[in-house]
């Protein structure tokens, strides 16, 4: 039997600068293609800092995850043919990863998954990322707003193949929950988590 592979790790300077803690680390069986199981070695992280704010601000009220990135490499039971290269399994692979990050985001309580578009990018050595966008909403349970989300799946031809995913608000939290507050983890836009976000994948790939 093939080992898994090793776990993809967030950079130390990047956990600091996005306030990220290791809160899940699991080895599974994702998906089934014909005649190999694709297996993950996953870990899961959320921004603890944002959180912790949010919950001061709102004096307790709010205690919920906001923000999530969880990195993926695969790995294949039985292992491949020699001379499969990462990047010939892209096309097979994109479906069903695509599949499966929607259904997992509706597992977590999310609803009004819907993917919105595709795009590339460069990561920092040059790989050519695939990236999925989604939409999403959070009934944000005990709260008395629901926050809308923006999600991606990323996937490069590493070897092993390595799949990031990511959620975070699409708004500011200060205007959506209405609070009078400089706390910048609570006044960034969404675009100031996509440019945090991509830089991320690109300290990654």
């Amino acid at each position: 039997m093939p080992a898994d592979p090793a776990p993809l790790e967030l950079p130390d300077d990047q956990r600091e600068a996005g306030g990220w803690e290791l809160v899940e680390g699991s080895v599974e069986t994702l998906f089934e293609l014909p005649g190999v199981r694709v297996r993950g070695t996953m870990r899961r992280y959320e921004d603890e800092r944002t959180r912790a704010a949010l919950r001061a601000a709102t004096g307790g009220a709010i205690d919920h995850q906001l923000r999530f990135v969880a990195t993926t490499r695969l790995g294949f039971e039985p292992s491949l043919p020699p001379g499969t290269m990462p990047a010939m399994l892209l096309p097979t692979l994109l479906p069903e990863a695509r599949h499966s990050f929607a259904d997992r985001l509706r597992d977590r309580g999310l609803t009004d998954v819907s993917r919105e578009g595709t795009e590339r990018i460069r990561g920092g050595s040059r790989t050519r990322i695939r990236l999925t966008r989604y939409r999403a909403t959070d009934p944000m349970p005990g709260a008395t707003w629901e926050l809308p989300l923006e999600c991606w799946l990323a996937v490069w031809p590493a070897d092993p193949v390595a799949v990031v995913t990511a959620g975070y608000p699409a708004t500011s939290l200060a205007s959506r929950f209405d609070l009078d507050t400089g706390e910048p983890s609570l006044t960034r836009g969404p675009n100031d988590y996509r440019d945090a976000f991509l830089s991320l994948l690109r300290a990654l790939a």
